[in-house]
């Protein structure tokens, strides 16, 4: 990956874009795009279209989210503590003594570490910990945290990106952010192709909070087949994927059975590894959206999904930019309304 494209992932994944914030990502996708042909829901999802001359050509969405897991501050304590709900599904293992970001509402960052007051760590070993133990230490008094935060500030885990290496990188959000930076790219490689068909590149908001964003985003864009990007968890994969495989292709999740046609095209055109997964993505309420739209979900291995230390190789974003570029050439109007439920049973 350039220099130039390591320090825009750094800015996106630095970004903050808890689900219902994400503005200051959308900033930073409107400048890549250049405000060209762009499109949005009232959610703050966010795309750009690359058109076409054809008359009634097809349009194939690339997409993954905007949006990452964070924390809701629901009550200010008595000796100034922060309790929360997180707005998604995160291990308390991962976020006891971590470092957050609170944001007011004037949109101003506070600092804060999750800590538990029940346990002396150095004395006891403990093995497990509760979400309800949890608060969050911000150094207030009541009175000085009753000044400057609400009930519903948004918080998300502080994990400024780094490099491990030459081509590893960690931070919080990598998961997705990494991937709109993999979706700028595509598109920047297929700037001067002519296609038969538009593509709608671009993120969804409010997504990692039950996929809410995704609805409104396919209503929007009215795509006729979809490739979601997203990260895949290599710690206790099975069958195993590891850093260094390139493309993933997800055979199989508990919330989408993949298009059969765009499943069979795609790994017949580009190397991929399989993955079975069980935890949804974008792509479980795209293919069943609208009159539903045959979708594939796409990506790379990475560690640690769900906190602030995800792993990511940037040779496997390297990879799936120019895999994903080169299907795109590939694909044609008529391949992809042959993707259409109905045409696998013509013969």
């Amino acid at each position: 990956m350039k220099d130039e494209n390591i320090k825009r992932a750094m800015q996106l994944a630095s970004a903050m874009g808890v689900s219902g914030e994400e503005n200051d990502v959308r900033k930073i996708m409107t400048h890549a795009f250049g405000n060209d042909h762009l499109c949005s829901d009232r959610l703050g999802s966010l795309f750009c279209v690359k058109e076409t001359k054809s008359k009634d050509a097809p349009t194939l969405m690339i997409a993954t989210n905007l949006d990452e897991p964070g924390l809701m501050i629901d009550e200010i304590l008595s000796d100034g503590r922060l309790s929360f709900v997180a707005l998604e599904d995160l291990s308390p293992a991962s976020l006891l003594h971590q470092r957050v970001q609170i944001w007011t509402r004037s949109h101003k960052c506070r600092y804060g570490i999750i800590s538990c007051i029940h346990t002396k760590f150095m004395e006891e070993a403990k093995s497990s910990v509760l979400l309800s133990e949890l608060t969050i230490e911000t150094g207030m008094s009541q009175k000085e945290a009753d000044e400057t935060f609400h009930i519903g500030d948004l918080a998300c885990i502080d994990g400024d990106p780094m490099m491990l290496n030459e081509h590893m990188m960690t931070g919080k959000a990598l998961y997705n952010r990494i991937l709109l930076e993999a979706i700028l790219e595509i598109r920047e490689s297929l700037e001067k192709d002519k296609l038969d068909y538009r593509i709608a590149f671009g993120g969804i908001a409010q997504s990692v909070i039950g996929w809410r964003g995704t609805k409104t985003a396919t209503y929007v864009v009215r795509p006729d087949a979809a490739l979601v990007l997203t990260g895949f968890e290599i710690n206790a994969s099975d069958p195993l994927i590891h850093f260094g495989d390139g493309t993933i292709c997800e055979y199989y999740d508990k919330q989408m059975l993949p298009s059969r046609m765009l499943l069979n095209d795609f790994t017949k055109n580009v190397e991929t590894v399989p993955y079975f997964g069980y935890y949804g993505n974008d792509g479980s309420f795209i293919h069943k959206t609208i009159k539903g739209t045959p979708s594939l979900a796409v990506g790379i291995g990475m560690k640690n999904i769900g906190t602030n230390t995800v792993i990511a190789d940037l040779n496997d974003i390297d990879t799936l930019v120019k895999n994903v570029a080169a299907y795109c050439r590939h694909l044609n109007a008529e391949q992809i309304r042959k993707f259409q439920f109905e045409a696998e049973h013509e013969h």
